[in-house]
C-alpha cells in the first residue's frame, strides 16, 4: 500500500501544503482526507484522480441501489403470489408462435389474507381440447345420477367437486371446491386453471390459464393421527378480467394440456344480488330414526325467528322425515341438496370432519351473492335471542353495540348445553334411595354407557337471581283451542316443544370459541368451518365479533354426552340452573306448530 500510494502521489499534482514533502518512497507521508482531496483509483496501469466528493457520491448510489434491491426483494417475497398466466388464441389467427402479448393486470388485495395476482398472458399453438361438459344436478332427493360426481386431476390425488365465480374483491376469482388424499398440499405439484367463455354449446376460441393458488381448508393442529385422510382443499385462479357470461372451467397439471375436468361458471346477474339476510347452512343429515317432529319445530323455530331460507344437505333419512323435508322445500323455506361425500361406516370421526367441511363450504359459496349472513347450525341447536324478537331485530342490535361489518368476518355466539337428564331436576326431591340418571356417551351415533353413573342428587343446581323468566304473556287464543285445532286436523295430541320443555340448562356457559357458532359475513368470509370461519377476506375480516351473552345465546339441546364434549362431561354435567329464555317463544312456537304439517310422536 506504501509504495502504491508513493506512486500515485509522485504523479498527482501536489497541493501547496505538501509541496515540501520528501519525494523518497521509504520516507512518503500519506495523506489525510483532510489533507488530500483526491482519491486515486488503479485500474489497467492507468492511475486516476476523483475529488473526495465524487467518492462520497458513489458510495451513497450504492447503498441507495443496495436498498432498493432488498426493498424490491422483500416485496416480490412477501406478494407470495405471481401468477403466470397464458392466453391461447386460435392458430387461424396466428401463423407459427407468436411472441408473447404482455398485459399489466392490478390486482389489489384486501389486506394480509387476500392475493395479489398479475396473470401474464402468453400464446400457444393451439388451443386446448375441452372434455364433454355435463350439467350437474346437486339438488336433492333429484334423478341421483349425477348428484354426487366428482371429476379428477389427471396425474394428481386431487379430486374437483364444484367451482363458483367470485367476485367479492376488485381481482375476480374462480374458487373450486376439492380434496386431495394427503395432509399437505404443499407437497404436491402446481396446478393451473383454464377459463373458457362459453357461447350457448359452443365454445369461444380463446381460453385464459393462470397458476391455481390452493388452501387447505383445515389446520392440522386439529388431527395429528398418522391415518391417511383425504383433506378439504380450496383452489383460487386470478382472472385477468371479469367474467362476461357463461364459461368453462378446468384444471391441469401443465398449462397446455388438454383437460379431463370440466364445470360450467354462469355469473350472477347484477339484479340478484343479497336478496336475504339469513340462510341457514344444514350439515350431512344422516338419521336411521323418525326426527320429523323435532325436524317441524326446529324450522318453524327459525321462521319465527326471521331467517329467510336454510339449505340443508341430506344423506339418508327416513320417508317421514323426507315427507316433512319436501313439505317446507315445496313452501319455499328449504333447499335440499345431496352432500358432497356420502357417509360410510369405516369413516373416522376426524375425517367425517374433514367431509362436513366441504358441505359447508359449498354453501357459503352458493350464497356468496345472495345472502348477508350463512349461519352453520345443526337441528339441535337454535340461536335464541333475548331481548329481540328476531334475528334482523337482534342484529340492528348489535350495530349499537360494537359491531362493524367493515371490520370482523363474522359474529360468535356463545353456547348453552341442555342436557336430557338434567330436565325436571328442578321437581326432584331425594328421598335417601339414591336414584340415578345415567350419563352416556356417544361415540359415531353409537350410544355407550359410561363406567361411572351420575346420581342426579349429585348435580348441584344453582339459584341465578338474573335468570328470570321472561315468557311474552298472550291471551289472545288460549293453548286449549290451539292443541284442539292441531288434535282435530291431525289426529295426534300435539307434542311439547322442546324449547318449552326444557328450562335447566348446564351451568358452565362455553367460552367463546368453545362450542360456539357464527353469524358469517359472506362477503369477507374465504372458507368456512362448523364453528367459526378458518380464513377471511383481508386482515380487517380476520377476527370474530363476541356477540354480548346478555343479548343471546346458542341454546344446543342435546341427549348425552358426545364425543366432542366428553373430555368435559364433568364440568358442564355436575352443575345446572333454570333457564327460561326460550319461553319467550312459546305462544309463537305453539300456534306455529299447531298450523304446520302432521307428523306424528316425537321420537327424539
Amino acid at each position: 500500500r506504501h509504495g502504491s500510494a508513493a506512486r500515485a502521489h509522485a504523479r498527482a499534482p501536489p497541493r501547496p501544503s505538501q509541496q515540501h514533502a520528501t519525494t523518497h518512497a521509504h520516507h512518503v507521508k500519506l495523506p489525510t482526507v483532510n489533507e488530500w482531496d483526491y482519491f486515486i483509483n488503479y485500474r489497467n496501469g492507468i492511475i486516476t484522480t476523483m475529488p473526495v466528493n465524487g467518492r462520497k457520491f458513489v458510495r451513497v448510489v450504492k447503498y441507495l441501489l443496495a436498498g432498493v434491491t432488498v426493498f424490491c426483494v422483500s416485496w416480490i417475497a412477501c406478494v407470495n403470489e405471481w401468477h403466470a398466466g397464458v392466453r391461447w388464441t386460435s392458430s387461424r389467427a396466428q401463423l407459427g408462435r407468436a411472441m408473447s402479448t404482455m398485459r399489466t393486470i392490478v390486482a389489489y388485495s384486501e389486506g394480509k389474507q387476500a392475493e395479489m395476482d398479475r396473470p401474464t398472458p402468453l400464446t400457444c399453438d393451439s388451443l386446448p381440447v375441452f372434455p364433454k361438459i355435463s350439467h350437474i344436478n346437486r339438488s336433492w332427493p333429484g334423478d341421483g345420477r349425477n348428484a354426487q360426481e366428482w371429476q379428477h386431476v389427471a396425474g394428481t390425488r386431487v379430486s374437483l367437486y364444484a367451482a363458483y365465480y367470485d367476485e367479492r374483491t376488485t381481482q375476480r376469482y374462480v374458487r373450486i371446491l376439492a380434496t386431495f388424499h394427503g395432509r399437505n398440499y404443499s407437497t404436491e405439484d402446481a396446478l393451473f386453471c383454464q377459463t373458457r367463455s362459453r357461447n350457448g354449446n359452443l365454445l369461444e376460441d380463446t381460453v385464459e390459464v393462470v397458476a391455481a393458488k390452493p388452501l387447505e381448508i383445515w389446520w392440522h393442529k386439529w388431527d395429528v393421527t398418522p391415518s391417511e385422510v383425504d383433506t378439504p382443499l380450496l383452489l383460487s385462479c386470478p382472472l385477468t378480467e371479469p367474467l362476461s357470461g357463461p364459461s368453462v372451467v378446468s384444471v391441469v397439471t401443465e398449462p397446455c394440456d388438454n383437460p379431463t375436468n370440466a364445470f360450467e361458471l354462469t355469473p350472477i346477474k347484477e339484479t340478484d344480488k343479497k336478496t336475504r339476510m339469513f340462510t341457514i347452512c344444514v350439515k350431512d343429515m344422516n338419521f336411521d330414526k323418525d326426527i320429523s317432529q323435532s325436524l317441524v319445530e326446529w324450522i318453524e323455530t327459525n321462521k319465527i325467528l326471521g331467517v329467510d331460507l336454510i339449505d340443508m344437505y341430506v344423506d339418508e333419512v327416513t320417508e317421514k322425515t323426507k315427507r316433512v323435508l319436501l313439505h317446507y322445500q315445496d313452501k319455499g323455506l328449504v333447499r335440499l341438496f345431496h352432500v358432497p361425500i356420502k357417509h360410510k361406516s369405516g369413516r373416522s370421526l376426524w375425517q367425517r370432519r374433514r367431509d362436513h367441511i366441504l358441505t359447508y363450504n359449498d354453501c357459503l359459496y352458493r350464497n356468496i351473492k345472495e345472502s348477508e349472513y350463512i349461519v352453520p347450525l345443526d337441528i339441535d341447536e337454535v340461536v335464541l335471542p333475548k331481548i329481540a324478537n328476531t334475528w334482523p331485530e337482534l342484529l340492528n342490535r348489535f350495530n349499537s353495540q360494537g359491531w362493524n361489518s367493515s371490520e370482523r368476518s363474522s359474529i360468535m355466539i356463545q353456547n348453552v348445553f341442555f342436557f336430557d337428564f338434567m330436565q325436571d331436576i328442578d321437581k326432584y326431591t331425594s328421598n335417601g334411595r339414591g336414584v340415578k340418571s345415567k350419563i352416556y356417551i356417544k361415540r359415531d351415533d353409537v350410544r355407550i354407557k359410561n363406567n361411572d353413573t351420575l346420581e342426579i342428587d349429585e348435580i348441584e343446581l344453582i339459584v341465578d337471581s338474573n335468570n328470570l323468566s321472561n315468557e311474552v304473556i298472550d291471551d289472545s287464543e288460549k293453548d286449549e283451542v290451539l292443541y284442539d285445532k292441531y288434535k282435530s286436523r291431525c289426529g295426534t295430541e300435539l307434542p311439547t316443544p322442546k324449547l318449552v320443555k326444557h328450562i335447566v340448562s348446564s351451568a358452565v356457559i362455553s367460552p367463546i370459541g368453545f362450542y360456539s357458532k357464527s353469524w358469517m359475513l359472506t362477503k369477507k368470509v374465504l372458507t368456512a368451518f362448523n364453528h367459526y370461519p378458518l380464513q377471511s377476506l383481508g386482515a380487517s375480516g380476520s377476527v370474530g365479533w363476541s356477540a354480548p351473552f346478555k343479548e343471546v345465546q346458542l341454546n344446543h339441546y342435546k341427549e348425552s354426552c358426545n364425543t366432542t364434549v366428553v373430555g368435559e362431561c364433568a364440568r358442564y354435567g355436575r352443575r345446572a340452573r333454570i333457564d327460561r329464555a326460550a319461553l319467550r317463544l312459546r305462544r309463537r312456537l305453539t300456534r306455529a306448530l299447531a298450523d304446520a304439517i302432521c307428523t306424528g310422536i316425537n321420537v327424539i
